[in-house]
């Protein structure tokens, strides 16, 4: 895995935005489950819901299913704060007097 810069290591209280399991629907004729996380902003306004359909794991264990919609929606914040951060570096270029950190 890539080394993670300094800043954007993450620094508890930067933020009282949250994601929060928000629960579990079995899907018809299938095993495995649609896992539903909610979304509120920093002023613990709801902003959106965010699943993930997780098939049947290993263990077929609710706990396996949640434990994998909780390592999916992991690595999909995970790519959006790379993705977020490339946007970000390349406009601060542009920006006169711009203090990016050195990262490439």
């Amino acid at each position: 895995m890539a080394e993670v810069p300094d800043y954007l290591v993450p620094t508890d209280g930067l933020t009282n935005s949250s994601v929060r399991f928000a629960g579990l629907d079995t899907i018809s004729g299938k095993n495995g489950a649609r896992v539903k996380f909610d979304i509120f902003d920093e002023d613990e306004e709801y902003v959106a819901t965010f699943a993930f359909d997780v098939g049947p794991q290993p263990e077929e264990t609710i706990d396996s299913i949640v434990a994998e919609a909780h390592r999916r929606m992991r690595d999909m914040i995970r790519q959006w704060l790379h993705d977020v951060d490339v946007m970000h570096r390349h406009y601060s270029k542009q920006t006169p007097g711009s203090t990016i950190p050195n990262n490439k």
